[in-house]
């Protein structure tokens, strides 16, 4: 909660256009797309990609949007200013376009609107797109598609960090079959289906169905069967990179723990497996490129457990770098972009990738 804190006041956009000339000022508003938020109180916080403000009683949204896809995000902030979990959208906004929303105060959420507005007569009362972060929001977003969205945004389009929960009609036998305390509390609610994020499974108990148990350690060796199902399920490689990358700026904007769950399953199937590698290393250079960004945005120590305190990034990239050295068929351009990622590692975070006997796989013999 504290790093939130932290990305939020970081990400506070104090000069929006950020020393631009006017033509290219002219240019964004003339091309620019437009939101249009009525009736949100003063206090909110409210933001959109890498940008957040506590807005004033005269913010009516935002101008000079650069057209294509966006995240927007806000949080209702109590009179003793307890702030509520945030509650975000997707759009992919059209040049010119005047998307208009409205504020249900009882809901704590925006909703459609069909009022009309020529954005030139609230012009005053309409913030600049933060242009300064643009950049950064572009490389976080290079292989997310309408498509991405669509496929994995909730069936409701809207995020919420914490996902309401739902009266379980079956609480009566879930509770008795329930052996803890915990268990039978959880057993009277189930999550609203229409309001979760629908991400690709990695189905292992399917996957290793009949498995021996040599195959099974094979299987938790390389998992190249579980990365070819996840790429069928997303449609093609670019489209599970921009997974990989909504789940990240799920987690990362819209405080969505379980996206943040999704990434590391996505990042470790990727990084084990080896036999992927020299199949598919246009992937493995995007994804390459994609981890470099992400772990930009987070701080060193962030994948640390708390309990056994091994960093769960290092013990997975190793695995990843191990296999870019020793899998025969990996192309040189794709050894190269690996080791160059693994020095920048090793130098900027003072991560250890070296080789030690402990990480040798115990090998079953049937």
């Amino acid at each position: 909660k504290q790093w939130y804190q932290r990305r939020v006041r970081g990400m506070t956009a104090s000069q929006p256009l950020y020393g631009l000339d006017k033509s290219k000022i002219d240019e964004l508003y003339k091309h620019g797309a437009f939101l249009i938020v009525d009736d949100m109180p003063k206090g909110t916080e409210f933001g959109v990609d890498y940008a957040s403000w506590s807005i004033g009683p005269k913010f009516r949204g935002l101008k000079m949007i650069p057209p294509g896809l966006h995240f927007v995000f806000y949080s209702a902030v109590s009179k003793e200013g307890t702030v509520a979990p945030r509650t975000g959208f997707f759009h992919c906004f059209k040049e010119k376009e005047v998307l208009v929303k409205k504020y249900d105060a009882q809901q704590e959420t925006l909703l459609d609107s069909d009022t009309i507005y020529q954005p030139k007569d609230i012009d005053n009362q309409l913030a600049p797109y933060p242009y300064q972060h643009y950049q950064r929001w572009c490389s976080l977003t290079t292989h997310v598609t309408t498509t991405t969205i669509t496929r994995v945004q909730p069936q409701c389009h809207v995020i919420q960090a914490a996902t309401p929960l739902l009266s379980n009609p079956r609480a009566a036998q879930d509770v008795a079959r329930a052996t803890t305390v915990e268990d039978k509390l959880d057993a009277n609610f189930i999550q609203d289906e229409t309001q979760i994020m629908r991400f690709s499974k990695v189905d292992k108990k399917t996957a290793t169905a009949g498995f021996s148990a040599a195959q099974l350690t094979q299987y938790y060796m390389d998992s190249t069967p579980s990365l070819n199902s996840l790429i069928e399920q997303a449609g093609s490689e670019d489209e599970l990179l921009g997974e990989l990358q909504v789940s990240f700026i799920v987690f990362l904007l819209g405080h969505v723990y379980s996206a943040f769950d999704q990434w590391k399953r996505l990042t470790d199937t990727a990084c084990r497996a080896s036999r992927s590698l020299a199949q598919r290393s246009n992937f493995y250079k995007n994804f390459i490129r994609t981890l470099h960004y992400h772990l930009k945005e987070t701080p060193s120590d962030f994948f640390v457990d708390i309990v056994s305190r091994n960093n769960f990034l290092v013990t997975t990239l190793k695995l990843l770098f191990e296999g870019l050295r020793e899998e025969e068929g990996v192309p040189e351009e794709l050894k190269s972009r690996g080791e160059k990622f693994r020095a920048h590692l090793e130098k900027f975070y003072s991560w250890d990738f070296s080789y030690c006997e402990e990480d040798d796989p115990v090998i079953v013999e049937t």
